[in-house]
């Protein structure tokens, strides 16, 4: 649901209980339109987290830990020259209006007394956070700054007086009689749904809590209004005054909604008919989980995207050489110039000096009709014979390069494919930036463009399971695990799997100098096969081997190995899920 002014409300009445009399010890602005708050009280460290962005405005407490990047912004200075140190006197809500107040006392440069208001504005793309100076009604300073070119209500800039935002013109649903609820409600147009109207006309309710309105009095949520009467308009009165009474009193349970364990909706009450598994928390703790989540998403996604972007730019590259190359390996005329050589050759003899042409019998296909060279006039028949010959040794030449030029490109393309199926099955920000690292040394990205702005190379972390004997399972789900798994972790004496013929993961069976059993073979076998580019395939061929048995041949891309020795079983990747749903540990030992 939307940051509406009822989970604000609840929010707030969190904040004023752990964080009032709190000292500021520092502040940090990770992102353009994001403020951190590290705040101490009662021997307790709280980072606030307060944004401005359109599609994310909220505040509320974080666990997330996030630092400054290398330029500090200057808000964030104007911020601490003001505010470190000082004292959080008061958090409040202007009415259920989206708008959060943290009032600070301190001293300035001078020692005096000195108080700040911390305004938080959640509306939008116009979302805001202003540091004020109340006793002047000045503004110091906003992380987004604008002048009455861009509003005409109002102007946020340096030394300006501080003007609030244009009223909603909405009533306050903890105040209105039922009377004044029906003649409202009534003076809508009949056409108008039920829980728009009451957003409509009533702050702190998104269309979220609108529709929980309607819902808690026995309507559909889409209910319009020509077939409500008296009585169902005092029932969403009733239901109105109930629930928000219910959050701004602190009796409803902040919620939020786990779909198959992941966050994805919350509420400052618990809904009527929720989708999904429904937890409690405070209402800062939910925010923080969900939008946890909603941030990993996103930056998944992003990760995702590019990548694919990378792949799809550099294998339509390697189409066009590709096709290039093909063209010239099909071009006939390279064994044309040898012919026309050769038959100038035989035929020196009887060739005019200065032709334009020559008329020669194919002495190779006897009963095919003569062949027309062309020549050159200002040459001798036996030097244009000469030359065929040598555009026949430098053609030649060219396609023997080719050649191996398109062994290489083909070697590159496969390379792709394996960094496309990682990609494809990759389950985590840390599996991306893994592919992204890896990207970044083939020199197909910008180095130091993986994700979290990790400067810090950290070392891969496989998948570890454990089979039905016990056998421990290494996966590597890229290429720079794979590389770990079958040359760090794996022993000689360890069996390694790998789907043949496509790409996929380097699977290896820790022995422990045990012989490994067929179960346990049969077991990685399925897990081969279903992070491979066979997932869907019923049957996989996989092949097995000592890991002694597996080299990398020196100048490989990562990833590519060569193995003798092998056997192959066939695997159905969907045994895999099984294998899979079994406790598991991310990191080898």
């Amino acid at each position: 649901m939307p940051f509406d002014g009822l989970v604000l409300n609840s929010v707030t009445r969190e904040l004023s209980t752990v964080l009032t009399g709190g000292r500021i010890e520092r502040v940090y602005q990770p992102a353009a339109l994001e403020i951190i708050l590290a705040i101490r009280n009662n021997r307790e460290k709280y980072r606030l987290f307060l944004s401005a962005a359109a599609d994310a405005a909220r505040v509320h407490l974080t666990e997330t830990d996030r630092r400054n990047p290398a330029k500090i912004a200057f808000f964030c200075s104007t911020l601490r020259r003001h505010i470190e140190g000082s004292r959080i006197t008061a958090i409040r809500q202007q009415d259920l209006d989206r708008i959060f107040h943290i009032e600070l006392t301190g001293t300035d440069e001078l020692g005096r007394p000195v108080t700040h208001l911390l305004i938080t504005e959640i509306m939008g793309k116009h979302s805001n956070i202003i540091l004020l100076n109340p006793r002047e009604n000045k503004i110091i300073d906003a992380i987004k700054r604008y002048s009455h070119a861009v509003s005409r209500h109002r102007e946020v800039l340096p030394g300006q007086s501080y003007t609030p935002p244009p009223p909603s013109g909405k009533a306050d649903p903890r105040t209105v009689t039922e009377d004044e609820f029906v003649d409202a409600l009534s003076a809508l147009g009949t056409e108008t749904e039920a829980a728009a109207g009451i957003q409509r006309l009533y702050e702190g309710l998104s269309l979220f809590s609108a529709r929980e309105v309607a819902r808690r009095a026995g309507l559909e949520p889409n209910a319009v209004l020509e077939g409500c009467g008296i009585y169902e308009y005092r029932r969403l009165h009733a239901s109105l005054k109930e629930l928000v009474s219910s959050v701004t009193d602190g009796g409803a349970s902040p919620t939020l909604i786990l779909k198959n364990e992941t966050p994805v909706d919350f509420a400052a009450f618990e809904p009527l008919y929720g989708t999904g598994n429904p937890i409690h928390d405070g209402m800062n703790e939910v925010l923080d989980r969900y939008y946890r989540e909603r941030i990993r998403v996103t930056a998944f996604a992003a990760q995702k995207h590019r990548i694919e972007q990378c792949l799809t730019r550099e294998i339509a590259r390697l189409n066009r050489k590709l096709e290039n190359i093909d063209a010239l390996l099909a071009d006939p005329e390279p064994d044309r110039y040898r012919l026309y050589g050769e038959l100038l050759t035989a035929n020196l003899y009887r060739l005019e000096p200065h032709a334009e042409e020559a008329v020669c019998e194919n002495v190779y296909t006897p009963d095919t009709p003569p062949v027309t060279i062309p020549l050159d006039p200002a040459l001798t028949p036996g030097q244009n014979a000469q030359r065929y010959f040598k555009k026949y040794a430098k053609a030649r030449t060219a396609r023997r390069r080719a050649a191996d030029e398109k062994e290489r490109l083909d070697e590159e393309m496969a390379y792709l494919a394996g960094v496309g199926t990682a990609r494809d099955q990759a389950a985590s920000l840390e599996d991306l930036a893994e592919i992204i690292e890896e990207l970044a040394e083939q020199g197909y990205l910008q180095a130091g463009s993986a994700p979290h702005g990790k400067d810090k190379k950290e070392e891969p972390r496989p998948l570890k399971l454990s089979s039905t004997e016990g056998f421990t399972i290494l996966i590597g789900k890229n290429n720079r695990q794979n590389d770990y798994v079958t040359f760090r972790l794996a022993s000689a004496d360890d069996i390694w799997l790998h789907a043949r013929g496509v790409p996929g993961a380097h699977v290896i069976i820790k022995t422990g100098g045990r012989e490994a059993s067929p179960g346990a073979i049969a077991e990685a076998a399925a897990l081969a096969a279903y992070f491979s580019q066979g997932r869907r395939n019923r049957s996989v061929p996989v092949d097995w081997t000592r890991r002694a048995n597996v080299q990398r041949p020196g100048g490989a891309r990562p990833g590519f190995v060569i193995y003798t020795g092998e056997k192959t079983v066939y695997a159905d990747p969907s045994l895999a899920e099984a294998i899979l749903t079994r406790p598991a540990d991310s990191a080898p030992e």
